[in-house]
């Protein structure tokens, strides 16, 4: 069964969960990891996370949501993170691609608070970082963080290598199954036991559902298409990656 280590299920409703649910085993999916992006998204994670078995969540804010935070942000979040199957603060990080994101100076503060959370809660972060990759591991490392996924992976082998280097993991989401993404001879090229996989739903659904909404149900061609590029059977793969999330996420799943 492949994980979907990142999905943004918070604005589904929950019949549009139910069915997801419903479904999973049929797509060869074992858990999913439902992410939030900010204080509201979270409560909405949590609130799925109770209800509905077989999901596991991430509270944080993202870079993008932290121009406007309520005062006491971080006890609410830290609270948060004892809530029912949450196993990390996601997502989180530094992204300065869009103007019409936070200064650095605002986004900074944020993911460094966030950061010292999870070192004193002993709770991996999952990382949001477009850019400059090597910069935020650097951060992260700097905070003392000891276990992180950077997810939705694009980077450069420099980039990864040095993410690596810090004893973090990398995730790859459907781009890897778009013909001309760079990733694609990036994969091979990584120690299967620091990979993770992951669908980023609603957004960037794999081939041959590209530019469609995306949904964790297609975890498999994401898998699949994995397992192609590093030669290995899909069985092996998600057998390390299984591996790889219970290292990461202190869980148990079979």
């Amino acid at each position: 069964m492949w994980i979907d280590t990142h999905a943004h299920l918070y604005d589904f409703s929950d019949n549009d969960i139910q069915n997801l649910c419903n479904r999973v085993d049929s797509a060869s999916v074992g858990a999913i990891v439902s992410t939030a992006t900010d204080l509201k998204t979270s409560k909405n994670v949590i609130t799925h996370c109770v209800k509905y078995p077989g999901l596991y969540g991430a509270v944080g804010i993202s870079p993008f949501d932290c121009e406007v935070i309520p005062s006491g942000w971080d006890a609410i979040l830290e609270q948060n993170l004892h809530e029912h199957n949450i196993i990390g603060l996601g997502e989180i990080g530094l992204d300065t691609t869009n103007p019409r994101y936070p200064s650095f100076e605002k986004q900074l503060p944020v993911f460094e608070q966030q950061l010292y959370i999870a070192k004193r809660l002993d709770k991996p972060v999952i990382i949001h970082s477009r850019g400059f990759e090597k910069s935020t591991a650097e951060i992260c490392r700097k905070n003392g963080c000891q276990k992180a996924v950077f997810h939705c992976f694009t980077g450069d082998f420099d980039a990864a290598s040095v993410i690596l280097d810090y004893g973090y993991y990398i995730s790859f989401s459907g781009i890897l199954t778009f013909n001309k993404a760079a990733i694609r001879q990036l994969l091979p090229k990584l120690p299967l036991d620091r990979l993770m996989l992951e669908t980023d739903t609603p957004y960037l659904a794999p081939v041959p559902f590209r530019g469609k909404t995306n949904t964790p149900l297609y975890m498999q061609y994401i898998g699949n298409e994995a397992a192609l590029l590093i030669r290995k059977s899909p069985d092996e793969l998600q057998a390390q990656l299984k591996v790889n999330f219970n290292t990461v996420f202190n869980v148990c799943i079979k």
